[in-house]
């Protein structure tokens, strides 16, 4: 079995690396980070993803931009999960429109693993590691 790769996308390096530690610590997984959009898509280009956890504000290209170029730059299906503070008729439209999820911030890190769970095992690569 493939290990996945999980991309997580925020400009908040507290967030990633909660986001990092929490789900690295549950399955066996690569997780690559992005800071922005335009690292998110370089990074799009040359690791095929499996799930990305991706944040809607951020600096320089914000979320909807990334998932508008992604689709132009990288021939690969990527599971996404959108997260957001920002609670707009625009983000749910958005998450509709695309048949994606979103998740509010702060983020409950339960949750967030279920659905990144789901995800994996739609695709057969959940491998979840042992807690003694």
């Amino acid at each position: 079995m493939d290990i996945p790769n999980v991309l997580i996308v925020d400009d908040e390096f507290e967030t990633r690396n909660t986001l990092r530690m929490f789900l690295s610590g549950r399955i066996e997984c690569n997780v690559y980070e992005a800071g922005n959009g335009s690292e998110a898509l370089d990074i799009l280009k040359s690791v095929k993803c499996d799930v990305m956890i991706l944040d809607v504000r951020m600096p320089e290209k914000n979320g909807i931009s990334v998932l508008d170029e992604m689709n132009d730059i990288c021939e690969q299906n990527v599971d996404t999960i959108l997260i957001t503070a920002w609670n707009s008729a625009i983000v749910e439209l958005e998450c509709e429109k695309r048949k994606i999820e979103c998740v509010q911030k702060p983020v409950v890190l339960s949750q967030l693993f279920k659905k990144v769970a789901t995800k994996l095992k739609k695709r057969d690569k959940f491998i979840p590691l042992s807690i003694d």
